[in-house]
């Protein structure tokens, strides 16, 4: 078994690290190692979402399902005060195509639990529905079935690149990944990995980093639709430009929930 390392990861903070030693938990963020930038409205649902909290102010991602409503981790919500989000543009910075919005509300899963990543999925709602462009337009499905492993996704986000440079991406970048069993993944990471947890691995080390944290995991369903299948959670202790699998959240078994909260079908 390869070495698991019981630090919880408070994000990625946008002017400081914040860890914390706890027990029986994951090293928690995720990047875009050995990515490529997206084409211009290639996922023209991602979000980039800065989160303030009362003490601290962090990078996340998440994905627009619906004109009010976006997608992201527990972790990205909790504490939070103030969300600025961007959406419309693959950069973070120097484009006329995006849209910023502020809101301050969100539901987080009510099984959320902050030591072990457990139901790690939250929802973020917008003060007024977006309007729908070319470049700005809300995922076609979530969560509609389970992920078996051997199937091809797309990890997306705005983060690390590296483990060596701390700073976010100004491109959103992507990159082709493979999804696990949840045996093999518990190679790595033990018991702690649920029916509720998907892996996925690159060719090489391709996956999510600090600042992914949030960002979709995309299954192609053919006629160019595609599906949010999971959402960015936790990385390895190794770091993330190890080999080891990175961690997301499963859509499917929330589904239901998330149609509860999010009203509109999605």
């Amino acid at each position: 078994m390869k070495q698991f390392v019981t630090i919880l990861l408070c994000s990625y903070l946008v002017s400081i690290w914040c860890l914390q030693e706890k027990p029986d938990a994951r090293k928690i963020g995720s990047r875009i190692i050995g990515g490529e930038p997206a084409r211009a409205a290639q996922f023209p649902f991602a979000a980039a979402i800065t989160v303030q909290t009362n003490s601290s102010k962090f990078f996340c991602g998440g994905t627009l399902i619906n004109r009010e409503w976006i997608l992201t981790a527990g972790q990205c919500v909790d504490g939070a005060i103030l969300f600025t989000i961007q959406m419309g543009s693959n950069n973070l910075e120097g484009d006329d195509r995006t849209v910023t919005l502020s809101t301050s509300e969100y539901v987080i899963h009510p099984y959320y639990n902050s030591l072990t990543v457990e139901h790690d999925i939250a929802l973020i709602k917008l003060r007024i529905p977006v309007q729908y462009s070319m470049y700005l337009i809300s995922v076609d499905y979530v969560g509609t079935h389970f992920v078996g492993p051997n199937i091809n996704l797309k990890a997306i986000g705005w983060g690390q690149t590296a483990d060596q440079d701390s700073e976010l991406s100004n491109e959103l970048m992507w990159t082709n990944v493979v999804a696990l069993s949840n045996e093999e993944c518990r190679l790595y990471y033990g018991n702690q990995i649920g029916t509720s947890t998907i892996c996925v691995e690159g060719n090489y080390n391709e996956g999510s980093c600090y600042g992914d944290t949030g960002s979709a995991i995309l299954q192609d369903m053919g006629k160019m639709y595609v599906e949010v299948v999971g959402i960015a959670s936790f990385l390895s202790g190794n770091g993330c430009e190890s080999t080891d699998p990175s961690g997301y959240i499963r859509t499917y078994p929330y589904r239901d929930w998330i149609k509860s909260v999010a009203g509109l079908y999605v």
